[in-house]
């Protein structure tokens, strides 16, 4: 059950500013929530628990997967009653039992696609101590899953973020199947960081909306097609939408969840400054706090999504072209040339055009 200041900071599901309630009501903060606050400002390491998918159907895909987070059973990998999987007969032994036990106790009819197990992710960025990690991962697993659900861990070291993956039999003891929603996730990443900050780690969950960050990482996939130099469809659209926007000679009106994830951050930021408010009739410490949430939310990114930050900097490269096209001052001076948009990044400057020949 999260506590009052984790409460204070959760964020809902929902994108609408009028929803989010970031305030105490102008009472007294508690030193917890002063010490979250402090963290916050300070940018302390964010912890990290990500779904990353599930095995699905038959035998083969959790074999896989097993095998993968395992390296082949040569990775040492820990269950839920503290067993050691140290070899792959070890590890083809448990696998049979899960999908046994999940045939066994799911409830409903049977799906030859239903989920065999949930994949996730426990990390840190670079430079925690990987030992930290693992033990805070497996005090998380026990606290979040335990009496519930089947599950084993490993770690892994392969990587410069340190990082522990956890897979859940997907079928829970009472039948019910694992499904965590994005508040289970934000409770999930605050029992991580707790945990981190009680083995002496500096650790913290703060919502990326709370740090200002409007738009999501990129996924893996699209990460990857971004390496080999092929442009997603999904930013190929949104390229696209902002090309007609720019060329348009009045700016379109932002859409409803634009405006609403607008007012989400102005929301937020009218919470942070409140607290500084508060904090500036307390003592030097709390003065001092109050100056730097001031500077933390001056600090914010301005919240654009995707779309508006590719034409924002689309008009910027539009305006420098113009700016180099246009010939020496001179009596009536003729309108310079404007062009086609480039299709590639927004970040590169494109070459000045050519005068037209006389």
């Amino acid at each position: 059950m999260a506590t009052r200041e984790e409460a204070l900071w959760r964020l809902p599901g929902t994108v609408r500013g009028r929803d989010v309630k970031l305030t105490n009501g102008g009472a007294a903060l508690s030193s917890d929530a002063k010490a979250r606050l402090r963290r916050i400002v300070q940018r302390t390491p964010e912890a990290m628990v990500k779904l990353t998918g599930r095995s699905r159907g038959g035998a083969g895909h959790l074999k896989s997967h097993l095998d993968y987070i395992t390296r082949n059973g040569k990775l040492a990998a820990e269950t839920q009653d503290g067993e050691k999987i140290m070899d792959r007969a070890s590890l083809r032994e448990l696998h049979d039992d899960w999908l046994l036990a999940n045939t066994a106790e799911q409830r409903g009819r049977p799906s030859p696609n239903a989920s065999q197990s949930v994949a996730i992710i426990l990390s840190m960025p670079p430079g925690t101590p990987p030992d930290r990690v693992e033990t805070a991962a497996r005090t998380w697993a026990r606290e979040t899953l335990g009496g519930r659900y089947d599950w084993i861990m490993a770690r892994h070291d392969d990587t410069k973020h340190p990082h522990v993956h956890v897979t859940v039999r997907a079928v829970g003891y009472d039948g019910r199947r694992l499904a965590p929603g994005p508040d289970d996730l934000q409770q999930w990443r605050e029992r991580f960081a707790r945990e981190l900050r009680r083995l002496g780690v500096e650790a913290e969950a703060t919502p990326r909306q709370a740090r200002g960050v409007v738009r999501k990482k990129p996924r893996a996939a699209i990460l990857g097609m971004e390496r080999r130099g092929a442009e997603p469809r999904v930013q190929r659209r949104d390229r696209q939408a902002a090309e007609r926007e720019v060329r348009t000679a009045k700016p379109a009106q932002p859409r409803d969840w634009s405006r609403d994830i607008q007012a989400r951050q102005d929301s937020i930021r009218r919470a942070y400054l409140g607290h500084a408010d508060t904090l500036e009739h307390g003592d030097a410490a709390d003065r001092r706090l109050a100056r730097d949430i001031r500077r933390f939310v001056a600090d914010m990114p301005v919240p654009l999504t995707r779309r508006q930050a590719l034409t924002v900097e689309l008009r910027r490269v539009l305006d420098r072209r113009q700016g180099r096209g246009a010939p020496s001052p001179a009596p009536a001076p003729s309108p310079p040339r404007a062009g086609g948009l480039h299709r590639a990044s927004p970040e590169r400057t494109p070459e000045p055009p050519k005068r037209p020949r006389r």
